[in-house]
């Protein structure tokens, strides 16, 4: 029975990584028509309406007591990441997000360490400056521009989210980990993602879906991105943690940044071996910060 539940979680991660590696993909084409704001925004409010069926649903289950903590997790694992990663697109590849967003892991290892007690070692530390000597590395050499100050702030950004991610992971382990996923997914979402519903029609989206022709074609992007890549994954994601650690679920950064290198291969990008070496760095250091025995606890 054991074995069956380890298997399932490996699966699990794959189709995890799947869904998020495409996201970046996703963020790219939505780029087009809107605005990065536009966009996470736009994200925001569409999982907000998906979410919302399940919240009312649900309505005497949640925790209002601690509705402040609900909406921590909606910032750190959406909201805040949906902003710095449609910014940081606009100036690095989706495949460069992609593996930059691999460390996510070292994070969630480090603000563990800092907040909530988990032990390391050296083994632990030398991944964790190899993965950051991989995701820097990238962001330097992927410069097409030749502009590297450019190049490390919007990269930058990715390094930020994946800190939200980790902040996130770590949050639901310690603090939700008796609580549903859909309670928490929705409640958490829902509450955050009104003042987003009512801030869209202020901006000049509504104008955009009038005038532009590939208003609508972006909204479905979006649409898929909030639904498929927030809502449902977010879901499955938090089961995942509940049941195995805030470090393996975290792992599902292992695979992402291979799905993006392949979407950024159909979409034209130039990947380099700087992207191939950058990934090995970063794989490598996230193997080494993972606990010895492999098997899902």
């Amino acid at each position: 029975m054991q074995d069956n539940d380890e298997l399932k979680s490996w699966l699990t991660l794959g189709f995890l990584s799947i869904i998020w590696g495409t996201s970046f993909i996703l963020i790219k084409k939505s780029l087009v028509v809107f605005h990065p704001v536009e966009v996470a925004l736009l994200r925001i409010a569409i999982s907000a309406i998906a979410f919302a069926p399940f919240f009312f649903a649900k309505l005497r289950q949640h925790e209002w007591h601690r509705w402040w903590l609900y909406i921590i997790v909606a910032i750190t694992g959406s909201a805040v990441p949906a902003f710095l990663y449609a910014m940081a697109q606009t100036q690095i590849s989706s495949a460069t997000a992609g593996i930059v967003n691999s460390i996510t892991p070292i994070f969630t290892l480090i603000i563990g360490m800092i907040f909530f007690g988990t032990g390391t070692n050296y083994r632990q530390i030398f991944g964790i400056a190899l993965g950051f000597i991989g995701a820097v590395g990238l962001i330097l050499m992927g410069s097409s521009t030749g502009d590297i100050s450019s190049q490390l702030l919007y990269g930058g950004l990715v390094i930020i989210g994946t800190m939200f991610y980790a902040t996130n992971v770590n949050i639901v382990k310690e603090f939700f980990q008796d609580v549903k996923p859909m309670n928490l997914s929705s409640f958490a979402f829902f509450l955050l993602g009104l003042p987003a519903i009512f801030i869209v029609p202020f901006t000049d989206i509504p104008n955009k879906m009038n005038t532009h022709p590939e208003a609508w074609q972006a909204i479905g992007y979006l649409t898929i991105l909030a639904v498929v890549s927030t809502v449902f994954a977010l879901y499955v994601f938090y089961h995942l943690v509940q049941k195995t650690s805030a470090v393996f679920g975290a792992s599902v950064s292992y695979l992402i940044p291979v799905v993006a290198l392949i979407w950024g291969l159909l979409d034209g990008e130039a990947i380099g071996l700087w992207h191939l070496l950058s990934l090995a760095l970063i794989i490598v250091g996230v193997y080494l910060i993972r606990e010895r025995k492999a098997k899902v606890q």
